[in-house]
C-alpha cells in the first residue's frame, strides 16, 4: 500500500502550482505515516512472539519506500515555506499599490474639477484594481470597503453622474437582478462546500457592480444579501459543529489515554495468562482509538503521541517478561538436551546390567527438571523418548530369545536391500517417491535382526535408498532451474524495472541468509562440553539449507545478470544498421 500512496506523492510534489495540491498532499503523507505504524506495531509483535537470545533488541526493519518518503516530505514542506512567504510578500506588495489606489481615488474625488479628468481617473483605478492580486486577510475588509465607499461616492457626487444616470444605473440595475436571479439558484446546490463558494463569488461580482438607481438601491441590497448572508451563517454554523465533534473526539481520546495509563500503572501477574489478558485490553483500546473521530490539528498529534508512547511503555514490559521467561526456559532446555545425550550415549548399549538403571535415573531426573517452552517440549521429549525406547526395545528383543526369528529378519532385509537397489526410477517424481516409501513401510515391517549386522545392513539400506532420493532430488533441482529460466523469460519480455526487482528481492534474501549462516556460526562455538553435540548438529543441518539455498539464489542472480546482459549484447553499435 505504501508503495502505492509514494508515487502519488512524488506525482503530486512534481506538479508546478503548490496551492492546487498542498490538501491532497497532506492526506497522501498522513495516510503513509500511518500505514508505517501500523508496520511498526506488526513488526514488534512479530518479534515478540518469535524466539529470540536473551540479549535480542527489537529492530524496526524500514521499507526501502520510506526514505524516498521522508525526502519527498522535507521537499514539500521547503516548498511550502516558500510558497507561504512568496505569497505573503505579494499581498503586502498589493496592499501598498491599493492603498495607493485608494488615496488617488480620494484625492480626486475631493480634488479634481474637470469631470472628463476625474473620469478618466477613476476607469484607470477601477481596471488597476481588479489586476492586483489579493492582501493580507486582516486588511481585506478595510480596504475593499474604502474602495467600495469611495467608488459610490464618485458616483453620487461627481456631478456627471446625472450624464451617466440613465445609462450606467439601468445597466448596473440589470446587472443585479440578474445576481439576484443567480443567488435564488444556489438554493438547488447540493454540497454546502459548492453552494459557499458560488455564494462568495457573486458577493464579489455584486460589490464590483456601480450604482444602481436609488429609489429601489436598498431594496435590491436587502433581497440579494437576504438570499447570501444565510449560506454564510449555515456555513458558520456547520464549522461550529465540527468544533464542537473536535472537542468531543478529544475528550474521548483523552478517556481512553487515562484507562491506558491506569493499564500501565497496573502490576500484572507473572504469568502468560496475566500478561495475555493485559495485551487484549490494550489492544482492545488501540481499535477503540481508531474508531474515535478527528479531534483538530491542535490535539489530535499531541494525544495520538501520549497515547503511543503509553503503548510502548506497555509493551515494553510485557517484553521484559518473556525475556525473563525464556531465560528460564533456555536452562531447562540445556538440561534436557544434556539428559537427551546421556540417553542417546545408553540408547545403543547391550550392558542390560549396569545401563538400565542408569535409564530409569535419568527418566527420573527428566522429571525433576521444569517444563520449557511448549514447541520446544514437544520437540525434546520425543528425542529423549527415542532414545530411551532404543535402548529398552533392544534389551526387550534380546531377552526375549528371539535368535532364529531375527535371522529370518536379516534374510528378508537383506533381499529387500537387493530389490532397492535394482529398482529403476521411472522419471516420474511421485511415482517413484511412492515406490520408496513403499520400500521404507516394508523395511520398518521387518523385525529385529541380530545386533551384530545392525550397522551394517542399516547402512546398505539407506546407501540404496539414498542413492534413489539424491537421484531425485537433483531432477528436482534441475526441474527448479528450469521452470525459473521460464520465469525470467517472463520478466525480459515484460520490462527491465522486472528484472532489477527481482535481483533486488534476491539481493536482500542473500544478505538475510548470510548473516544467518554468520549467526549461527557464531552460536555454534558457544556450545561446547558434554551435552553440546545434539545442539551443534541441529545448527549444523540448518546452516546447510541455508547454505544451499544461498548457493541456489546465486545461480539464480548469474541467470538474472546474464539475461540484463544480453539485449545490450543484441543492440546494434553506432552507425550499423538497426
Amino acid at each position: 500500500m505504501r508503495s502505492e500512496i509514494l508515487p502519488r506523492i512524488q506525482s503530486l510534489l512534481a506538479q508546478e502550482d503548490l496551492e492546487s495540491i498542498r490538501v491532497e498532499m497532506r492526506e497522501a503523507i498522513e495516510q503513509f505515516r500511518t500505514l508505517t505504524q501500523e508496520e511498526v506495531r506488526k513488526q514488534r509483535e512479530a518479534w515478540a512472539a518469535s524466539s529470540k537470545e536473551p540479549d535480542a533488541v527489537f529492530e524496526y526493519e524500514a521499507a526501502p519506500e520510506e526514505a524516498a518518503f521522508e525526502e519527498a516530505v522535507s521537499a514539500f514542506k521547503e516548498r511550502e515555506k516558500a510558497w507561504r512567504k512568496q505569497v505573503a510578500d505579494e499581498q503586502r506588495a498589493n496592499l501598498e499599490k491599493k492603498q495607493a489606489m485608494l488615496e488617488r481615488l480620494r484625492h480626486t474625488i475631493q480634488e479634481e474639477e474637470n469631470i472628463g479628468a476625474a473620469f478618466a481617473v477613476f476607469n484607470e483605478v477601477r481596471e488597476a484594481w481588479g489586476e492586483v492580486g489579493d492582501v493580507p486577510g486582516d486588511q481585506y475588509k478595510e480596504v475593499h470597503d474604502q474602495y467600495y465607499r469611495l467608488q459610490d461616492e464618485f458616483f453620487y457626487n461627481i456631478n456627471i453622474y446625472k450624464e451617466l444616470k440613465d445609462h450606467d444605473l439601468k445597466v448596473n440595475l440589470k446587472k443585479k437582478e440578474d445576481l439576484i436571479e443567480a443567488a435564488k439558484g444556489l438554493a438547488s446546490v447540493d454540497s454546502l462546500n459548492e453552494r459557499q463558494k458560488q455564494a462568495r463569488v457573486l458577493q464579489k461580482q455584486w460589490m464590483d457592480v456601480g450604482p444602481s438607481p436609488r429609489e429601489n438601491y436598498k431594496d435590491l441590497a436587502d433581497s440579494f444579501f437576504g438570499i447570501i448572508r444565510p449560506i454564510f451563517d449555515e456555513v458558520k454554523a456547520h464549522y461550529d459543529e465540527v468544533r464542537a465533534t473536535f472537542k468531543v473526539n478529544a475528550e474521548a481520546k483523552t478517556a481512553l489515554i487515562e484507562k491506558l495509563r491506569g493499564v500501565v500503572a497496573e502490576e500484572v501477574e507473572a504469568s502468560h495468562e496475566a500478561w495475555q489478558a493485559a495485551t487484549k485490553v490494550v489492544l482492545d483500546l488501540q481499535k477503540e482509538w481508531k474508531t474515535t473521530g478527528f479531534a483538530g490539528k491542535e490535539h489530535n498529534e499531541p494525544l495520538w503521541g501520549q497515547f503511543r508512547e503509553l503503548a510502548d511503555v506497555f509493551f515494553g514490559k510485557k517484553q521484559l517478561f518473556y525475556d525473563a521467561q525464556k531465560e528460564v526456559s533456555n536452562k531447562f532446555k540445556a538440561e534436557k538436551l544434556a539428559l537427551i545425550e546421556e540417553a542417546e550415549s545408553l540408547s545403543t548399549s547391550t550392558n542390560w546390567r549396569e545401563d538400565a538403571p542408569k535409564m530409569m535415573d535419568l527418566q527420573k531426573r527428566w522429571k525433576s527438571v521444569g517444563a520449557c517452552a511448549p514447541r520446544d517440549e514437544q520437540k525434546l521429549w520425543r528425542s529423549f523418548r527415542k532414545a530411551q525406547d532404543t535402548f529398552f526395545n533392544a534389551r526387550k528383543a534380546q531377552m526375549a530369545g528371539k535368535i532364529e526369528e531375527e535371522k529370518e529378519n536379516l534374510k528378508q532385509k537383506k533381499a529387500l536391500i537387493e530389490e532397492i537397489k535394482w529398482y529403476a526410477l521411472t522419471g516420474k517424481r511421485k511415482d517413484d517417491l511412492d515406490a520408496l516409501k513403499a520400500f521404507s513401510v516394508r523395511w520398518n515391517a521387518i523385525g529385529f535382526i541380530p545386533r551384530k549386522s545392525l550397522d551394517s545392513v542399516m547402512e546398505a539400506y539407506r546407501t540404496a535408498m539414498d542413492g534413489h532420493y539424491d537421484a531425485l532430488s537433483a531432477q528436482k533441482s534441475e526441474r527448479a532451474m528450469e521452470t525459473y529460466k521460464q520465469r525470467v523469460d517472463n520478466l525480459m519480455e515484460a520490462d527491465a524495472q522486472g528484472i532489477r526487482r527481482e535481483q533486488r528481492i534476491l539481493r536482500e534474501k542473500l544478505d538475510r541468509l548470510m548473516g544467518r549462516i554468520n549467526k549461527t556460526e557464531e552460536n555454534l562455538e558457544r556450545f561446547t562440553g558434554k551435552g553440546a553435540e545434539s545442539i551443534r548438529s541441529q545448527y549444523e543441518k540448518s546452516m546447510a539449507a541455508d547454505r544451499k539455498e544461498v548457493d541456489d539464489i546465486k545461480a539464480k542472480l548469474k541467470m538474472l545478470r546474464q539475461a540484463a546482459q544480453k539485449p545490450e549484447a543484441d543492440t546494434p553499435a553506432d552507425g550499423e544498421a538497426s
